[in-house]
C-alpha cells in the first residue's frame, strides 16, 4: 500500500511538471548588487540571465536562474580593488499567495557560482591562491504583478573567496555577501 501512494505522489508531480513546462514561462532578469564592505563604502554591481517559473500546488514556485552576477569589494588599507564576474546557478523556491492582480511571495535561493573574470588585481591572486568557486544562499521576498517580478533578496557566500587570496588580512569578511534587487519579465 505505500508502495501505491508514493508512485502515485511521483505520478501527480510529473504531471504538474509537464503542464508546467507546456506553459513556456521563460523569462529574462536584471538588477543591481549592493555590497557594504566597510562602515562607509557602498559598492554597487549589476546582475542579468534568464529564467524559467515552475508553478506547483498550494502557492509555491521554483524558479532555476542563471545569471551572469558583478560582485566587489575593496578596502581602504591598501590599492586593492576587487569586481569579479560570476557565472552563477540559482534555484528560488518561493511561496506565495495569488491574489489575482498581484502576488506577494517569500523565497529561499541556493546558488553555485563561477569567477569567471575579474580586474587586474584579482586576476593575479587567482593564479596563484584563489579560488574561483562559490556557494550560499539567498533570503527574500517580491511581488510579481502580471508578467513583471520585483524582488529583493539579502545573499549570503559560504565559498570562501577572498580568505583565500587576502594573505595580507585587508579584507575583513569573509566573503561577498549583498543585497540584490531584480526585476524579472516572463514571456
Amino acid at each position: 500500500m505505500k508502495k501505491f501512494f508514493v508512485s502515485a505522489a511521483l505520478i501527480l508531480m510529473s504531471l504538474c511538471f509537464v503542464e508546467n513546462i507546456s506553459a513556456r514561462n521563460f523569462g529574462v532578469v536584471g538588477g543591481a548588487n549592493f555590497h557594504t564592505y566597510n562602515e562607509s563604502q557602498t559598492l554597487a554591481q549589476w546582475h542579468a540571465g534568464l529564467v524559467y517559473k515552475v508553478n506547483l500546488p498550494i502557492g509555491f514556485q521554483i524558479q532555476p536562474t542563471l545569471l551572469y552576477n558583478v560582485k566587489a569589494a575593496t578596502t581602504d588599507l591598501a590599492p586593492v580593488d576587487l569586481s569579479v564576474g560570476y557565472l552563477e546557478l540559482m534555484a528560488s523556491c518561493q511561496w506565495g499567495v495569488d491574489l489575482i492582480l498581484f502576488r506577494p511571495f517569500v523565497e529561499v535561493s541556493p546558488f553555485i557560482g563561477y569567477g569567471l573574470n575579474g580586474n587586474g588585481s584579482l586576476r593575479e591572486l587567482w593564479s596563484s591562491k584563489g579560488d574561483k568557486l562559490e556557494y550560499g544562499v539567498g533570503l527574500g521576498g517580491g511581488l510579481q504583478i502580471w508578467r513583471f517580478q520585483i524582488n529583493a533578496r539579502y545573499n549570503w557566500n559560504f565559498g570562501n573567496v577572498l580568505p583565500r587570496i587576502d594573505s595580507e588580512g585587508l579584507f575583513d569578511k569573509e566573503n561577498l555577501d549583498c543585497v540584490t534587487l531584480s526585476l524579472a519579465y516572463f514571456f
